[in-house]
C-alpha cells in the first residue's frame, strides 16, 4: 500500500506541472481567439472570418505593441502611465506584482537575473542571483573600511518573493550553472543538477 501511495504521489509530480502548463496554453489560446475573434468578425465580412484568426490577430497586435514599445514617445508615454499608477494605494502593488512577472516571461532569464552564485549563512549554502555587482548603498549602510558590497536574490521556493542581500563579494561562490535552471530548481525545491548531467 506504501509503495503504491509513493507510485501515486511520484504520477502527480510528473503529471501536475506537464497538465498546468497545457490547461494555461489552451485557455490562453482559446481567450485570445474568442477576443480578439469578436472584435474581427465584426470589421470584418462574415464569410472573411476563419477559425483561428482572432489568435493570429492577438499575436500580430501583441508583436506590434512590444515594437511600439522601443519607440521614444511610447515609452514616454508609458513612463507617465506607470508613475500615475504607482501612486495609487494598492493598485501600485498589485501592478508592480504584474509587472514583475510580465518580465519573468519576456525576458532572458540568465540576463535579468545575472550570474549565479552560492552564498554560506552560517552552515547553509543558498543559491542567489546578482542583481547588482558594485551596490550603491548609503554611507551608513556599511562601514568604510569594509570591501564593497553587492546585492545578491535569494528566492523562496514556491513563491514569487525573495529578498535582496548586500553581502561582499568574497561571501559568494560563482556557480556553473545559468540562471534559467538555478531558478526552476529554487522554485521547485528541485536538484540543481539532474542526473544526467552530473559528472562522475
Amino acid at each position: 500500500m506504501k509503495q503504491l501511495w509513493k507510485w501515486f504521489l511520484q504520477g502527480i509530480a510528473l503529471i501536475t506541472p506537464v497538465a498546468l502548463t497545457i490547461a494555461l496554453a489552451v485557455w490562453l489560446i482559446t481567450w485570445a481567439e474568442h477576443t480578439f475573434g469578436s472584435w474581427v468578425s465584426t470589421l470584418l465580412p462574415e464569410d472573411w472570418y476563419f477559425t483561428g484568426l482572432g489568435l493570429a490577430v492577438a499575436v500580430t497586435v501583441t508583436a506590434a505593441v512590444g515594437l511600439a514599445a522601443n519607440l521614444f514617445l511610447v515609452r514616454w508615454l508609458v513612463t507617465k502611465v506607470e508613475h500615475l499608477l504607482r501612486r495609487i494605494p494598492l493598485v501600485t502593488t498589485l501592478f508592480q506584482a504584474l509587472k514583475d512577472v510580465a518580465r519573468l516571461f519576456s525576458k532572458n532569464q540568465d540576463e535579468e537575473l545575472g550570474q549565479v552564485v552560492a552564498v554560506d549563512i552560517g552552515d547553509m549554502r543558498l543559491v542567489g542571483f546578482v542583481t547588482q555587482s558594485d551596490a550603491l548603498l548609503p554611507g551608513k549602510f556599511v562601514d568604510q573600511d569594509q570591501e564593497p558590497r553587492i546585492a545578491v536574490y535569494l528566492a523562496m521556493s514556491y513563491q514569487l518573493g525573495g529578498y535582496t542581500v548586500y553581502i561582499p563579494r568574497s561571501s559568494v561562490t560563482p556557480l556553473d550553472i545559468s540562471a534559467d535552471q538555478a531558478m526552476r530548481a529554487v522554485l521547485t525545491g528541485g536538484p540543481l543538477l539532474s542526473s544526467r548531467k552530473v559528472k562522475r
